[in-house]
């Protein structure tokens, strides 16, 4: 038996409207309590450049729109949860009014929310440092905190060692208090000679249908064609379409564990499109038992050639 799995390129979805953003961390030092941006105090300087600069970077570039500024604060937890909540309200407005004057950007375009103590940011800040002591216990105290948040500091102060907790305050409340902030931007529609120098730079900046033309103007088979389909799953790695046809151009080139590699490690892993090319890679590897399992969650996802695969595989068992 000799079968015939069914890997159909799948065409990207126009992106009628291109809308990207970049998120960064700003940590500005704050005087204990305040919230007054100091551009002499500490490094402020530099992290209030960084700041501007970035904005500035977007602002300037004449291929792109700021749509929107988004500033987050958040705050670690010692203290109240009240207090935190406005010290975390107030750094991330004082830090969007100041980088406003400096930019000079439109007032509307400017959101702003505080988050107060950010819990699970600290349990990824104690999961950083695995020799401290009694460790397990103080994420064990960070996961069953629920409701009062108060309660919750005061049980780990109070559980740990005076050594433990002067850790905690010193190594991983600290990077808690930070502002996030996001600068989100519509992009402009590129020619072909346009994308062609563009996805040498800044690929990010086309939609996955633009590097396709680019891709059908060098024609299929080519290595330039090729090279445009990796990029395109490269850079859009939540984009089905990209994934997938970028992992059939290795199965043609006999890169089948590669392909296989790019699919399990996808983050799009459950669309039906994505399952389909994973069950017929398995299958490529006389992995049959894997390919069966993976190509029926992609017929209950909605692939249709799934189905057509999952006879093949059963007319190879069948045959062997």
């Amino acid at each position: 038996f000799t079968p015939r799995y069914v890997t159909p390129f799948v065409t990207p979805e126009r992106e009628a409207v291109k809308v990207r953003n970049e998120v960064r961390v700003a940590r500005l030092q704050f005087r204990q309590g305040k919230s007054d941006v100091d551009p002499r105090y500490k490094d402020n300087r530099a992290e209030l450049e960084t700041v501007t600069g970035s904005i500035n970077v977007v602002k300037t570039n004449p291929d792109l729109t700021i749509t929107g500024i988004y500033i987050t604060g958040y705050a670690s937890p010692e203290g109240s949860v009240a207090f935190n909540q406005k010290l975390s309200e107030s750094r991330a407005n004082a830090l969007a009014e100041y980088a406003r004057k400096d930019t000079h950007m439109d007032a509307s375009l400017w959101h702003v929310a505080g988050m107060g103590e950010d819990w699970e940011g600290l349990r990824r800040e104690v999961e950083k440092h695995p020799q401290l002591l009694d460790i397990d216990k103080v994420l064990r105290l960070i996961d069953e905190c629920e409701g009062d948040k108060d309660a919750c500091e005061k049980r780990i102060r109070e559980s740990v060692s005076p050594d433990v907790y002067t850790r905690l305050l010193n190594e991983m409340y600290g990077p808690l208090r930070r502002n996030e902030y996001k600068i989100e931007y519509s992009v402009r529609s590129f020619n072909l000679e346009e994308a062609k120098k563009q996805i040498k730079t800044r690929p990010d900046l086309l939609s996955v249908e633009e590097i396709y033309t680019v891709a059908e103007s060098y024609g299929k088979g080519t290595a330039d064609y090729e090279e445009a389909l990796r990029i395109a799953a490269a850079t859009y790695p939540k984009n089905a379409a990209a994934v997938v046809n970028a992992a059939c151009l290795k199965m043609e080139g006999r890169d089948v564990q590669g392909a296989i590699a790019m699919l399990e490690a996808s983050e799009v892993k459950e669309d039906g499109r994505v399952l389909n090319a994973l069950g017929v890679a398995y299958a490529k590897q006389k992995q049959y038992d894997r390919a069966k399992a993976v190509l029926e969650q992609a017929v209950q996802a909605g692939s249709r050639e799934a189905r057509t695969n999952l006879e093949q595989v059963a007319g190879v068992v069948a045959d062997l």
